[in-house]
């Protein structure tokens, strides 16, 4: 009984004070998402970046827009699916993806970029705009 009461305590205070939310990707680089919406510094490039080249056809919080629901696509999208479809482009149901291997600033940032998706497609960062943690 004392265990449980001390457990239950322990949960209810790390709710309380400071959630944080860090998950490790594939490729070992983890996110972090605190309070939710103070990011790493990757996460939050990759937020800029995507904001600047993706939500105009995504949206803003990747739910889809004139082209597919991203938080949905990555859940059965691995990390190189991502990074072929967005260097090679896609034709897809709703239309074509360009291929953006080009664009130099997209191809740098693209590990940025799926770490701030993979934050959304996870749950840790919700529709809010996120904020550099410092």
């Amino acid at each position: 009984m004392k265990s449980t009461s001390f457990t239950l305590l322990s949960f209810s205070l790390l709710i309380l004070f400071n959630i944080t939310w860090q998950t490790v990707l594939a490729d070992g680089r983890p996110y972090t998402v605190k309070e939710g919406h103070k990011v790493d510094s990757d996460t939050y490039l990759g937020y800029k970046l995507y904001r600047n080249w993706c939500a105009r056809c995504h949206g803003t919080f990747a739910q889809g827009l004139a082209a597919p629901s991203l938080t949905s696509s990555l859940k059965s999208l691995d990390r190189s699916s991502f990074i072929r479809i967005v260097s090679r482009g896609k034709k897809g149901k709703m239309g074509v993806m360009p291929a953006w291997q080009s664009n130099q600033e997209v191809m740098k940032g693209i590990d940025q970029i799926y770490s701030y998706l993979r934050a959304r497609t996870d749950g840790a960062l919700g529709n809010v705009v996120p904020e550099l943690n410092k």
